[in-house]
């Protein structure tokens, strides 16, 4: 009754093509933004800067809604009570967010990578190329 095929197709989507919607999140307040009662509503460059700062602060493998996906980054076990060298930290850590930001299917590359870290937080600012733009700097502090 079905055709015999060895093609596989895969089609990734983006929230403009399911029709999601993505909504600005304040991530120092831990809270949707919200004007007139109502969340505000993001779309292209901002919603992809609230999914990189979510998927960077989201730490891989702790939250069950995740198993399975890959979703999330595991930044802790490389600046929480570590005795590795700077080198390898910071190698590790570009590793990491690189490999966790291209996963959206958005991004076409991720370059510039800066660290900062003071007594108690991360700040990575990194450069990221999309379809749509040269390259946006974006900022997240952890």
């Amino acid at each position: 009754m079905f055709p015999k095929t060895d093609t596989v197709l895969t089609r990734v989507e983006t929230p403009a093509q399911t029709g999601t919607r993505s909504y600005l999140f304040d991530f120092n307040k831990g809270d949707f933004v919200v004007r007139d009662g109502k969340l505000v509503e993001c779309d292209g460059m901002d919603a992809l800067k609230v999914w990189i700062e979510k998927i960077l602060k989201t730490e891989k493998g702790r939250y069950r809604i995740y198993d399975g996906t890959g979703y999330g980054c595991q930044l802790e076990d490389l600046i929480i009570g570590n005795t590795y060298t700077l080198e390898f930290t910071e190698a590790e850590l570009k590793r990491e967010v690189e490999e966790a930001i291209l996963k959206n299917p958005l991004v076409i590359s991720v370059s510039n990578f800066t660290l900062t870290k003071t007594a108690n937080a991360l700040t990575i600012q990194i450069e990221v190329k999309t379809n749509d733009t040269a390259g946006d700097i974006i900022t997240v502090t952890i």
